[in-house]
């Protein structure tokens, strides 16, 4: 008997996967009739379907449930829109404006997780009191069961896999390998982590006679953060979660005219949208309470435009 139930309700449900991979003759239409503006996936708009928003929904234990947003970034003729790389730009800006999580997991389109902890074991790194803002991205790279060990060209990836990976887990860290990625935002956006102070080890003499007390002036001070703040490379511009935390009218801005330039070089890097702009000063996430979800969604829309990157560092950075 239930085995029996359980064919037939094998035959249901590869019967709606044949029905939903065969493309209807007239193209998909949407509930109340109306055809599906991404019939043509080179040539639509940008799409946005919320299914559960800030509203939300409840499990049956009541918990509240995360939201879940359908998004299809606008496709036209004659933009490229870079696949893979323009989508993953697309995801960053749209997510900001709509949720602005602190973390992003990236993964394939035929890709899945199989082990429910995965994502527990991510945030163990990210969320490190003491070196979680220091973690760019926690990976699981794909590796594949049953393959022929003497079979050189099974894509088995041993060289890869036990040798580069882990060879480079020292040197800064790994490669990104393109799924499977938890992410850091502020990562993202090219922000670098807190300059550790460096504790200066005293000597002998200083340690048993105090050592000298002398006074760090202002324009030393002032100095010393300019040239922390160019610790890595110098043709790619630095921003620092020191002050990201503080904001914009808090980074030491004198005047309006100094402000003012400060919002015109993050429009520059971001691209002209203020809200998104805003966000990417939030390190701990979260949107502005001000903001009504239809402002947030009109600014979703705006931020996969085709033209959205155009005179801006997205792609070029």
């Amino acid at each position: 008997m239930l085995q029996r139930e359980y064919e037939e309700f094998k035959i249901r449900v590869n019967g709606l996967v044949a029905k939903a991979v065969k493309i209807p003759d007239e193209g998909w239409v949407m509930q109340d009739g109306t055809p599906w503006p991404g019939n043509n996936t080179r040539d639509h708009p940008g799409m946005i379907q919320v299914f559960l928003g800030h509203s939300g929904g409840l499990d049956s234990d009541g918990n509240e449930l995360p939201r879940l947003v359908y998004v299809s970034r606008e496709k036209r003729p004659g933009f490229q829109h870079h696949k893979k790389a323009g989508a993953m730009n697309s995801l960053v800006r749209v997510s900001a404006v709509l949720t602005n999580g602190p973390y992003m997991l990236n993964l394939d389109c035929d890709h899945y997780i199989n082990n429910s902890k995965a994502l527990r074991e991510a945030m163990c790194f990210m969320m490190d009191p003491n070196l979680g803002k220091t973690v760019c991205y926690v990976q699981f790279p794909q590796r594949f069961d049953g393959i022929d060990r003497n079979d050189r060209y099974a894509n088995r990836n041993t060289v890869f896999f036990d040798i580069n990976l882990r060879g480079l887990d020292g040197i800064q860290g790994p490669v990104y390998v393109g799924t499977g990625c938890v992410f850091n935002r502020t990562a993202l956006y090219g922000y670098e982590p807190p300059i550790k102070p460096k504790h200066k080890k005293l000597g002998f003499l200083n340690s048993c006679c105090g050592g000298s007390r002398k006074k760090t002036s202002k324009s030393q001070k002032t100095s010393d953060k300019k040239k922390s703040s160019k610790h890595g490379d110098p043709t790619v511009p630095v921003f620092n979660l020191e002050d990201i935390e503080e904001g914009v009218e808090g980074s030491g801005f004198d005047d309006e005219k100094s402000l003012l330039m400060s919002q015109m070089t993050l429009e520059k890097r971001f691209g002209q949208s203020a809200v998104f702009v805003a966000s990417t000063l939030m390190e701990n996430g979260g949107v502005p309470h001000s903001a009504t979800p239809e402002i947030l969604l009109k600014e979703a829309i705006h931020v996969i435009s085709c033209g959205y990157e155009d005179k801006s560092d997205w792609g070029a950075e």
